[in-house]
């Protein structure tokens, strides 16, 4: 997801400055994506430049001034084209175990299945929080802003099983290329 587009949206609620961005943005997807304010302050720089949104100042008495930001025209649109287009890029697999895995020493396969069995408890510990937040959003309210949530947390939950049946793919498959090359012929 591009962070532009992530504050272009939030931006459509209403003008902001950067640290209620940043706050919304972790209200809406810090659970799974974390956005620091470096990251926040050079993207809203790029978006100015762009011309996607403009800023007034704000004096404050005791602090510095500070931006607040809004969406312009040119935004607004950029954005609703973003929205409708469907996404082409399938995710990719640049996951820190994957190059763990190519990077293990082969010839010991017992290190590799225990790193997959640790990573594995991982993946179901996050799906127990995941599952606990999404029963916690049903409790709380039922609107459609609860509902993307939901859907969102829905999504997590599958991809965390998807990548405990990798793993479990993996493991057997270590397991059986193990068993061949050690059974004599």
């Amino acid at each position: 997801m591009s962070i532009k587009y992530a504050l272009l949206g939030i931006l459509t609620e209403k003008d902001m400055h950067g640290y209620e961005l940043k706050s919304r943005f972790d209200e809406k997807v810090g659970e799974f994506w974390s956005l620091n304010f470096g990251q926040i302050y050079s993207t809203l720089d790029r978006l100015e430049k762009d011309n996607l949104v403009s800023h007034d100042r704000e004096i404050q008495e005791r602090r510095p001034d500070r931006k607040i930001f809004r969406i312009t025209p040119e935004g607004r649109e950029e954005l609703a084209i973003w929205l409708s287009t469907p996404v082409n890029k399938i995710r990719a697999l640049r996951d820190e175990f994957f190059i763990k895995l190519v990077f293990l020493d082969q010839s010991n396969p017992g290190a590799i299945l225990e790193l997959i069995e640790r990573q594995k408890v991982l993946y179901l510990k996050r799906m127990n929080q995941l599952t606990r937040r999404k029963l916690s959003l049903k409790k709380e309210n039922q609107d459609l802003e609860a509902l993307t949530a939901e859907l969102l947390l829905d999504a997590a939950l599958f991809h965390a099983e998807a990548d405990i049946q990798w793993l479990t793919l993996c493991e057997a498959k270590i397991k059986e290329t193990t068993r061949i090359t050690r059974e004599p012929r």
